[in-house]
C-alpha cells in the first residue's frame, strides 16, 4: 500500500500533462479539419466556376461568331444589306441561343430581326449614345469586334450585345467605315443556361463581369444578392472580346464555428477520458499490456486494410489466398478470380482532381461490395485495380454472370455532388484451378485476359487463354523489335508536298515517318505508333524525326536547293517535356538550319489536355520563329475563339470534313466558315485528304489557302520529293 501510494503522484502529474498534450492536439486538429474543409470546398468551387463559366463561353461565342459571320456577309456584299431578313432568320436558326441581330449603318440601328417587338431600337445611334460610344469608338478605332453589357434596351429588358464594325474595300485599301453588325442576347436568358440562378438559391453567391475595353473598370453583368465571401473560386472565360470572369463562393462560417465549437468539446472530453485511462494503465500493468496487445492486433489488421475503400489490401489476398486454394482443393471447387480496373480513370485525376478520384474509388468499392456472395472475397490492389475471388462456382458460365454483374454495377452513374459520372471497366479472369493454383500465376493469367479485353474496346471481359501467352510474347517480340529499330537506323522519312491552292506550287511538305523491318518490309504509322504510345517509345521517335528532319533541310540547304517549310508532327507527350524547346534550339544550331523552315503540327485534341501548358510551349516556339499549325481541325472540341488565345499560324481542316464536300452540303458550310473565321483571325488554312479536282476547286474557290492529299501526290522517298514525282495531276493552267 506504502509503494502504491509513493507511485499515485507521478501518476497524476503524467495524467496531467497528457491531458494538456491531447487537448492541444485536439485543438490542432480541429483547426486542421476546418482547413481542409476550407479546401475541399474551394476545389469544388474550381470545378464548379469552369464548368459554369465553360456553359456561358459556348453561349457568348455563338453572340459574338454571329455578329462576325454577320460582318463578314455585309463586307461581302459591299454593303448591300437588302437580303438581311432572310440570311438573318437562317443564321439564328443555325447557330442558335441569338435574341435578335442587327444592321446599324453608320451607327444607326437600320435592321432588326425579328423586327416584332423590336420596332422600338430603329433608329437609334448607337455610335453616340453616352454609355456606349467609348467603346464602340475604341473598337471601330482598331477594327476589331467588341462586347457590351448590361445594357439596358429600349424595347424592354437587360441584354449582352456583341458588335462588329464593318469596313468597306476600296480598291486594295479598307477605307470606309460602313457601319456595324450586331447579335444580342438578353442576360436572363444567358443566364437560364446556367445553374446560377438554382445555385443562388443553394445558398451559393456569382459574380459574372467583364473589363471595360478603354478604361478597364470591372463591370458587374450579373451578381447574386448576397455579395461574394473570402472562400471562392474564379474563372476567366476565354472569349476574343476581352477578360470575362466568373466567380463563385459559398459561405461557410456558420458550418465552421459549429465544428469548432464541437472539435473543441470533443477534444476536452476526449482529453479527459484519455487521461483517466492513462491513469488507469499507470497504477495498473496488467492492463496496460492487455491494452498494448489489443492495440498490437489493431495495427495488425490495419495493414491488411486499405484505408480509403476499407477493402481488404494485397498484402491480405497474398496471405489469404493459399488458405483460400487449399479449403477449395480439399472439397474439389472451382474458384474464379477477376482481375480489372477502371477505363480512363487517370482522366478523372487529371481533370477534376484526385479528390473527386478518391471518392469514385470509395462509391465503387461499396458497390463491389454489395455483389460479393458468403465465400467471395473483394480486395484493392492499388490505384484503380481491384480483384475479386469468386470462392465457390460450378462452371466458366457462372463466373461470366459474375462479371455481367460487374461490368453493369460500374457503368451505373455515381452521382456526386449533383454531377453524374459515367464509368466503365475492363475485366481479365483466371478460371481456379485451371488457369493456376498459386497467387502470381492466377494474377499474371488474369493481368493477360484483362489486357485482351482492353485491346478488344473496353468496357467487356475476357477469360484467360493460352492463346495469350504467346499473343504476350509476340508483344513484347514487336516491343523488343521496336527498341531494336530505334539503335539500327531501321526508319525513313517520307515527304507529302503541300500546295498553294493559288498558285498551285509547293510551298513545304509534311515528314512522315516509316519503319523499314528487315523481315516485314515497309510498316506504316498506324501499324506502329498505338504499340509506341503504349510503351512510351513515342517520345523516342518523335525526337527522331525532328532530328532527321532538321538534317534534311540542312542538306537541302547543302545542295542548292531552294527553301521550302518542313511541318513536322509532335506526339502530345513532347508537349509534356521541359526540355524539348532546348532541344530544338540545339538542333537547329548544330545543323545551322533556321527556325523559319520548321512548322510543328499539334492536334487539336492534344492542346486540350492541358492548354495552359501548351500555350506557354507554343509561344516559347513561336518567339523563335517556328510555325505553328493545328492539325485533324475540327474533331476535337476547340474553337476559333480558343485558338485566338494561342500563336498559331496554321488550321489544317481534318480530311472527315474533305472527302464528303462534293456530296455533304454541311460539310462545305464547316469547311467555308472555318476558313473564313480562320482568315478573320489572320490564320492561314490548309485542307488534308484531297482526292478528287472537284474538291481542290471548291477549296480554292473557299479561299483555303493550301491543300494536301492523293490528288496532287502521295507521301514519297526523299528523292522522289527532291524531283518532284510523283505528282499526280498536271493540268495546273486549268486549275
Amino acid at each position: 500500500m506504502k509503494e502504491a501510494k509513493l507511485k499515485q503522484p507521478s501518476a497524476i502529474i503524467i495524467s496531467c500533462i497528457a491531458f494538456c498534450i491531447i487537448a492541444l492536439f485536439g485543438t490542432y486538429w480541429t483547426q486542421s479539419t476546418n482547413d481542409s474543409i476550407i479546401d475541399q470546398q474551394k476545389s469544388f468551387l474550381n470545378g464548379l466556376s469552369r464548368t459554369q463559366a465553360s456553359i456561358l463561353e459556348r453561349r457568348l461565342s455563338s453572340v459574338f461568331t454571329s455578329a462576325q459571320i454577320l460582318a463578314f456577309e455585309v463586307e461581302h456584299r459591299d454593303g448591300d444589306n437588302e437580303w438581311f431578313d432572310e440570311y438573318a432568320n437562317n443564321l439564328i436558326q443555325s447557330i442558335g441561343g441569338i435574341e435578335n441581330l442587327q444592321l446599324a449603318p453608320d451607327g444607326i440601328i437600320e435592321k432588326i430581326y425579328p423586327l416584332e417587338g423590336n420596332e422600338s431600337a430603329i433608329g437609334l445611334d448607337v455610335v453616340s449614345m453616352p454609355r456606349l460610344r467609348e467603346e464602340a469608338m475604341l473598337a471601330i478605332k482598331d477594327k476589331r469586334l467588341f462586347a457590351l453589357g448590361p445594357v439596358p434596351l429600349v424595347q424592354g429588358g437587360v441584354a449582352v450585345i456583341s458588335r462588329a464594325p464593318i469596313f468597306l474595300y476600296r480598291g486594295t485599301q479598307r477605307e470606309i467605315f460602313w457601319g456595324l453588325a450586331s447579335a444580342v442576347i438578353y442576360l436572363d436568358n444567358l443566364l437560364e443556361a446556367t445553374q446560377l440562378k438554382q445555385l443562388e438559391n443553394e445558398g451559393y453567391q456569382y459574380s459574372l463581369s467583364r473589363k471595360h475595353a478603354g478604361t478597364n473598370e470591372q463591370i458587374i453583368l450579373s451578381s447574386s444578392f448576397t455579395p461574394l465571401n473570402d472562400i471562392q473560386a474564379s474563372t476567366d472565360l476565354i472569349l476574343p472580346v476581352g477578360t470575362w470572369t466568373l466567380s463563385v463562393s459559398k459561405t461557410l462560417d456558420a458550418q465552421l464555428t459549429a465544428r469548432s465549437i464541437t472539435g473543441y468539446v470533443i477534444s476536452l472530453l476526449v482529453a479527459f477520458l484519455l487521461s483517466i485511462a492513462l491513469y488507469a494503465i499507470l497504477i495498473q500493468p496488467l492492463r496496460l499490456r492487455k491494452l498494448v496487445k489489443e492495440k498490437t492486433t489493431e495495427l495488425q489488421q490495419l495493414a491488411y486494410q486499405d484505408p480509403l475503400t476499407g477493402l481488404p489490401n494485397r498484402r491480405y489476398l497474398q496471405d489469404r489466398l493459399p488458405r483460400i486454394l487449399y479449403s477449395n482443393q480439399k472439397r474439389k471447387r472451382i474458384s474464379a478470380f477477376i482481375y480489372f480496373d477502371l477505363d480512363n480513370f487517370k482522366r478523372i485525376n487529371d481533370t477534376i482532381g484526385h479528390d473527386v478520384g478518391d471518392k469514385v474509388l470509395a462509391l465503387v468499392a461499396d458497390r463491389l461490395n454489395k455483389l460479393k456472395g458468403r465465400s467471395d472475397l473483394v480486395v484493392r490492389l492499388g490505384g484503380d485495380e481491384f480483384g475479386i475471388l469468386i470462392g465457390d462456382i460450378n462452371d466458366q458460365k457462372e463466373a461470366e454472370t459474375h462479371a455481367n454483374k460487374i461490368l453493369e454495377s460500374i457503368r451505373a452513374p455515381l452521382k456526386m455532388d449533383t454531377k453524374d459520372y459515367i464509368l466503365s471497366t475492363s475485366l481479365g479472369i483466371a478460371m481456379i484451378p485451371e488457369h493456376g493454383y498459386d497467387l502470381v500465376t492466377i494474377m499474371q493469367n488474369a493481368d493477360m485476359a484483362l489486357y485482351q479485353a482492353k485491346s478488344k474496346g473496353k468496357n467487356q471481359f475476357s477469360f484467360y487463354t493460352e492463346k495469350m501467352k504467346i499473343s504476350t510474347h509476340n508483344l513484347i517480340q514487336v516491343e523488343d523489335d521496336l527498341s531494336q529499330a530505334l539503335q539500327e537506323n531501321e526508319f525513313e522519312l517520307y515527304f507529302q508536298p503541300q500546295f498553294d491552292l493559288k498558285t498551285n506550287q509547293v510551298f513545304g511538305a509534311e515528314a512522315l515517318i516509316r519503319w523499314n523491318h528487315p523481315e516485314k518490309g515497309l510498316i506504316f504509322p498506324n501499324d506502329f505508333i498505338p504499340l509506341a504510345e503504349n510503351t512510351g517509345q513515342v517520345v523516342a521517335l518523335g525526337y527522331w524525326v525532328l532530328e532527321n528532319s532538321i538534317k534534311y533541310l540542312a542538306k537541302r540547304k547543302q545542295e542548292g536547293r531552294p527553301n521550302i517549310l518542313l511541318h513536322i508532327n509532335l506526339a502530345s507527350k513532347q508537349l509534356c517535356d521541359p526540355h524539348f524547346v532546348t532541344l530544338v534550339q540545339e538542333l537547329l544550331i548544330r545543323y545551322q538550319v533556321p527556325a523559319t523552315s520548321i512548322a510543328f503540327e499539334i492536334t487539336e485534341t492534344s492542346i486540350l489536355e492541358d492548354i495552359h501548358l501548351a500555350r506557354g510551349l507554343l509561344q516559347k516556339l513561336k518567339d523563335m520563329g517556328i510555325g505553328i499549325a493545328i492539325d485533324d481541325f475540327g474533331t476535337g472540341y476547340s474553337s476559333l475563339a480558343q485558338l485566338k488565345n494561342l500563336p498559331v499560324d496554321l488550321l489544317k481542316i481534318d480530311r472527315s470534313f474533305v472527302m464528303d464536300l462534293e456530296k455533304d452540303p454541311d460539310d462545305r458550310k464547316i469547311v467555308e466558315a472555318i476558313i473564313a473565321m480562320a482568315h478573320k483571325l489572320n490564320i492561314r488554312v490548309l485542307a488534308e485528304g484531297i482526292e478528287t479536282r472537284a474538291q481542290w476547286k471548291m477549296l480554292a474557290a473557299f479561299q483555303c489557302d493550301f491543300g494536301q492529299g492523293f490528288y496532287v501526290s502521295k507521301a514519297v522517298t526523299e528523292d522522289e520529293f527532291n524531283q518532284g514525282l510523283p505528282i499526280v495531276h498536271r493540268d495546273d493552267a486549268q486549275l
